[in-house]
């Protein structure tokens, strides 16, 4: 009876941690991008895999995790990948943002977030960094917060399981 019990404990555990269930509509949003152009999430939904990502230029592993963001955009954007990383520093702090962004020579899509709505409705702990990956199907098919050097890996591997496979 008790490894009847445990089995079934076990079973239900790994249904409720899998993936496939937990998956949700990514919902849409309209953010500003650096330049002032308004950037509908909803133009990339169904088209891209896109990994989105929360920073704030004053979060160490933000910085670390974008470092590594703009290496799977190079590798993976031509199998249609989008990096789209959202600022949640304040309207004041938009100048900080741009320069780092300029610093790192940062390419991904950057959007700002400065009123929170956005990061509220996807993340209201707001943990730093915060980043989901969005497949064609328009799902959210991981979330993780946080960043530690290798994460980068299991990214990837999330992110190339969406994507089209390489001919």
């Amino acid at each position: 009876m008790r490894l009847s019990l445990a089995l079934l404990i076990s079973l239900s555990l790994l249904l409720v941690s899998s993936p496939l269930l937990a998956e949700e509509n990514a919902g849409d949003f309209t953010l500003p991008s650096l330049s002032g152009e308004n950037i509908n999430l909803g133009s990339f939904l169904g088209e891209k895999v896109i990994l989105v990502s929360f920073f704030a230029t004053w979060c160490a592993p933000c910085i670390k995790e974008m470092k590594k963001l703009e290496v799977l955009q190079k590798e993976l954007g031509p199998r249609g990948l989008q990096v789209i990383s959202i600022s949640v520093d304040e309207a004041r702090d938009k100048a900080k943002v741009k320069a780092l962004i300029k610093r790192m020579r940062y390419t991904p899509l950057v959007l700002l977030d400065s009123d929170s709505k956005v990061i509220n409705s996807y993340n209201p702990r707001k943990d730093m960094p915060w980043t989901m990956i969005i497949g064609t199907d328009k799902k959210i098919h991981h979330k993780k917060k946080g960043f530690t050097e290798g994460d980068e890996v299991q990214l990837r591997q999330w992110v190339e399981a969406l994507l089209p496979k390489a001919s």
